[in-house]
């Protein structure tokens, strides 16, 4: 009897149980309810905070969309100005993937610290692993060129709908609790060591780290970042409890990203006043692990990549850079060894503030 691909559709759905199908479709319908009713865009939102000039300098390079809470941060040399609107420097805010910043910093610092070096393999961290995830080095993860898939493998059906359906329900889509992501390296497929950006990737380092210092990563975060730089607004949530949302692009209310083993890719919250001391410690050479800003290789669009950071080559000046992007938070920071000088914009909405940069520096090279 010959099987017809039909025949295969209805067993493949056939084998997932009833109710998970009911609770999909009504998550679907759900979902199309909330598009059905987003409001339309309406420009900046709340009384104005801090430096009216700063203010008014993010407008104009961020333009008019559906913004609700926005801070800032201007760095001249020691000097920094605030900024904000319905928001100030003690507003707290998902920063999203800079978190990447605080995983290479202590990736460095473990380095400094004797814990690990840089071409340390995925398989002198779990001797377990065999073939070629086991000669994935820890600076090729950092460095976004390990091949790695860019987002942590499903490890079932039932997951990997969930976390797909949670793009239009606007809730954390990374499932996968530590165990999990470990365990999801021994069947990955490792593509080419090219320059991919990979969250999968991050969340392995940071498991990675957990694995040879044998403390938790927010507690890494604290211990060996924040707490030395003074840094009292910023943390990495163990649970969505009392924590603040965002808004979707178009002001919908999107709810707060903890990402349970992949913490170590984007899950820190922090201030506009904490990043200051983020960017001006990086800058300084004095933040632990600092050196993982310096550019090693190229990487895509003329950017050259450090562990985490990019730097451009096509601005005046070239800045030093990352940005962040949740369910419902953006993010930029960016500095300039050069003239010193350094933006940070968060905001509570999934409009990206990349356009910051102009704040500081131009498009083009040095005329």
């Amino acid at each position: 009897m010959t099987t017809t691909e039909e025949d295969r559709t209805s067993a493949t759905a056939s084998s997932v149980p009833r109710r998970w199908l009911i609770a999909i479709i009504a998550a679907a319908l759900t979902a199309a309810a909330l598009v059905a009713i987003t409001p339309w865009p309406r420009g900046f939102q709340g009384a104005a905070t801090g430096d009216a000039g700063l203010m008014a300098d993010v407008e104009q390079s961020l333009g008019s969309r559906h913004w609700q809470h926005v801070a800032a941060a201007r760095i001249d040399g020691d000097e920094v100005t605030f900024a904000g609107t319905g928001a100030d420097e003690h507003t707290e805010f998902e920063i999203g993937s800079i978190t990447k910043t605080f995983t290479a910093a202590l990736f460095a610092d473990a380095i400094d610290r004797g814990e690990v070096e840089a071409d340390t393999r995925l398989g002198e961290v779990w001797p377990d692993l065999e073939g070629k995830i086991a000669e994935v080095t820890l600076e090729s993860i950092a460095m976004q060129r390990s091949g790695l898939p860019a987002q942590v493998p499903a490890p079932n059906f039932i997951d990997g709908a969930m976390s797909t359906l949670s793009n239009y329900l606007h809730t954390d889509p990374y499932r996968a609790n530590s165990a999990q992501i470990v365990t999801s390296l021994i069947d990955v497929e490792i593509g080419d060591p090219e320059p991919e950006y990979s969250n999968f990737g991050f969340a392995v380092l940071g498991q990675a780290l957990v694995e040879v210092t044998g403390m938790e990563y927010a507690d890494l975060v604290a211990e060996r970042i924040t707490a030395p730089l003074g840094m009292k607004e910023t943390f990495v949530p163990d649970s969505a409890e009392g924590l603040s949302h965002g808004y979707t692009a178009s002001g919908l209310p999107a709810a707060p990203w903890t990402m349970s083993g992949s913490a170590s890719a984007g899950a820190v919250r922090s201030t506009t006043h904490d990043m200051s001391i983020w960017l001006r410690a990086v800058r300084d050479g004095t933040a632990p692990g600092a050196n993982a800003a310096e550019p090693r290789a190229e990487f895509e669009g003329g950017d050259r990549i450090g562990w985490a950071w990019f730097t451009t080559t096509n601005r005046t000046p070239n800045l030093t850079w990352h940005n962040g992007g949740t369910g419902g938070y953006r993010s930029f920071l960016g500095f300039s060894a050069e003239t010193g000088q350094g933006v940070i914009v968060l905001n509570d909405s999934a409009n990206d503030v990349d356009a910051a940069a102009s704040i500081i520096s131009k498009k083009g090279p040095r005329s």
